[in-house]
C-alpha cells in the first residue's frame, strides 16, 4: 500500500484527504433529524408591551422576512415602528448567479449586479410587510466574508477582498455608509452608529448557533456593538431576541406547510429550553408567504428552504450573558478540578449540542461540548474547550478572545498549531486549554470568547462554539 502511494506527489494526497473531510462535514448535513417531543404550546409566547422601537438585523436580503416576518407585521400593525439593517447584498451566492446570468462563471461585475437585484428585492418584500425604503439600512459588506471580519480583518488598514465582487469596500450605490471599508471595526462602528441613533428599545439578530457564518458574524458583531453601548450608557438596556435559520437539523420539516408550527432543534433545546414564540394570524400568514416570494433570484434553489418559514409562528431566543468566575484551586488544563473559593466546582460558560451531525460521531474529537473561563486570584486567565472524546494531534484546535477594555478592542488567539511567538493551545485529554494575563488583555471589562475545530475549509469547521459574553468585575 506504501508503495502504491509513494507514486503520487504529497501535495495530491494532501488534497485528497482535505476533500475527503470536507465531503464528511458536507454529507453530514444529510443527518437524520433527531426527534422531539416538544409541543408549540411548551413555548412562552413574546409580549410586544411596552415596545415603541423594533430594530431588525439580517445577515442577507431575505432573513428579515424569514425570521420575523410575521412580528414585523403585527408590530407595525400595533402602531410600533420598525427599521431593517441588512449586512450583506447576498452577492456571493454562486449558484443563485450562475442559474441567473447563465454562465459558468459570472464575472465580479455580474456578482454586483445580483447584488443590486438582492436589494430590491429586499426593498419589495418589506414593502409587502409595510416598511418603507427609508426605514432600511443596506451596511453592503461582503457576503461570506463576515467570519474573516471578525477573525483576520479586523482593522480598517488590512480590508477584506471579496472574491465576488473584487472590491475592498462597498461598490453599491445603496451603502450605509460608502466611506467604510470591508473590515470589522467598520462593521462594528456601522452597527454602533445605527443603534445609537435610533435607540430601539428591541433588537431582533440571528442566533449564535446558527452555522452560516454571516448569521453566527452578525450576531457576535450586533452583541458587540450592544454590549459597548449599554457598558457606556447604562441607562440602555434594550431587549435582546435571536432568531434560526441555519442548521441541519432545522426545520425539521421543510416546505411549505403554514398551518404548521416551528419548533427549535432538540439538539438545542436541551442545553437552553428558554425558547420563545410569536404566532401569526392566518392573514399575517399569507402576507409573509408573498413577501418570501418577492426573493425571486432565490426561490429556484432555496425555496424549499424559505417557505419552510411560513408557519403559524415564528421562533426566538433570548439572549445569554455569564460572570467570570474566581477559580482558587486546581488544574488549569482540566476544569473538572476547578473549584472557587467555597469548594464548589467551575460552571461552564457555554454548552454545545453534542453529536448532532454525523461528522461528530465519526470523529468524536472533532465535537465540542462546552467552553469553560475563569481567573486566578493573581489575574490569570484560564480558558478550556471540552470534546466528547481525546482531542487529536492531526486537528488544529482554536480558543479565540475579543477582549473589551476602556481603551478599545484586543483580539486574542491560540491554537495548537500557533506560529512562532503566538499563544499555544494545550492538549489534554477531552480538553484543550489556554492561559493569559488578564493585564495582557488590557485588563477587560468583558471577553467574549469561542472555540473551534478547524477543517481544511475554514468556513466549514468542524464543530465552533457559539461565542458567549462573559463580563468580569472589578
Amino acid at each position: 500500500m506504501k508503495k502504491w502511494f509513494s507514486k503520487f506527489p504529497r501535495w495530491l494526497i494532501a488534497l485528497l484527504a482535505a476533500l475527503f473531510l470536507v465531503a464528511v462535514i458536507l454529507f453530514a448535513r444529510l443527518e437524520a433529524q433527531p426527534k422531539t417531543d416538544l409541543q408549540v404550546s411548551d413555548l412562552t409566547p413574546i409580549s410586544l408591551d411596552g415596545v415603541q422601537r423594533i430594530l431588525v438585523l439580517a445577515p442577507h436580503t431575505d432573513d428579515e422576512t424569514m425570521s420575523s416576518g410575521g412580528l414585523i407585521l403585527a408590530a407595525l400593525q400595533a402602531g410600533i415602528q420598525v427599521k431593517v439593517v441588512v449586512a450583506t447584498n447576498g452577492d456571493g451566492y454562486m449558484a443563485a448567479t450562475v442559474e441567473k446570468f447563465r454562465k459558468i462563471r459570472p464575472t465580479t461585475q455580474d456578482y454586483i449586479h445580483m447584488g443590486e437585484t438582492r436589494q430590491q428585492e429586499s426593498r419589495a418584500a418589506l414593502a409587502e410587510l409595510g416598511i418603507p425604503p427609508e426605514n432600511i439600512f443596506f451596511l453592503s459588506y461582503p457576503d461570506r466574508g463576515t467570519r474573516a471580519l471578525w477573525n483576520t480583518n479586523w482593522s480598517a488598514a488590512n480590508p477584506y477582498k471579496s472574491p465576488y465582487s473584487g472590491e475592498t469596500s462597498s461598490p453599491y450605490p445603496l451603502t450605509y455608509n460608502p466611506d467604510s471599508v470591508y473590515a470589522g471595526e467598520d462593521y462594528l462602528a456601522d452597527l454602533t452608529s445605527i443603534l445609537k441613533d435610533y435607540r430601539p428599545d428591541l433588537v431582533i439578530y440571528p442566533h449564535p448557533d446558527d452555522v452560516h457564518p454571516d448569521h453566527w458574524g452578525l450576531n457576535v458583531f450586533t452583541r458587540l456593538a450592544l454590549t459597548e453601548l449599554s457598558h457606556r450608557d447604562p441607562s440602555y438596556q434594550p431587549k435582546q431576541l435571536t432568531y434560526l435559520v441555519h442548521r441541519p437539523d432545522f426545520p425539521v420539516v421543510r416546505g411549505l406547510f403554514p398551518a404548521t408550527s416551528l419548533v427549535p432543534p432538540a439538539s438545542l433545546y436541551a442545553i437552553y429550553p428558554d425558547w420563545l414564540r410569536w404566532d401569526l394570524t392566518p392573514y399575517q400568514i399569507i402576507i409573509k408567504g408573498e413577501a418570501i416570494r418577492a426573493y425571486k433570484t432565490q426561490l429556484p434553489l432555496l425555496g424549499r428552504l424559505m417557505l419552510s418559514f411560513v408557519r403559524a409562528n415564528e421562533l426566538f431566543a433570548p439572549v445569554t450573558s455569564t460572570a467570570l468566575p474566581t477559580v482558587s484551586k486546581g488544574n488549569p488544563l482540566d476544569p473538572t478540578t476547578w473549584q472557587d473559593a467555597s469548594g464548589q466546582p467551575v460552571a461552564p460558560v457555554q454548552r454545545d449540542p453534542t453529536g448532532d451531525v454525523l461528522s461528530h460521531k465519526a470523529m468524536p474529537g472533532t465535537d465540542l461540548t462546552e467552553t469553560y473561563a475563569a481567573r486566578t486570584p493573581s489575574g490569570e486567565l484560564w480558558m478550556c474547550a471540552r470534546l466528547h472524546a481525546k482531542a487529536m494531534m492531526e486537528i488544529r484546535y482554536s480558543l479565540r478572545l475579543k477582549s473589551l477594555t476602556e481603551n478599545g478592542i484586543r483580539a486574542f488567539e491560540a491554537s495548537n498549531r500557533a506560529k512562532s511567538g503566538q499563544p499555544l493551545v494545550k492538549r489534554s485529554g477531552n480538553y484543550f486549554c489556554a492561559q493569559t494575563r488578564l493585564a495582557d488583555l488590557g485588563n477587560p471589562w468583558a471577553v467574549f470568547l469561542g472555540a473551534t475545530v478547524e477543517s481544511p475549509d475554514p468556513n466549514i469547521p468542524f464543530d465552533q462554539t457559539a461565542w458567549q459574553m462573559i463580563y468580569i468585575q472589578p
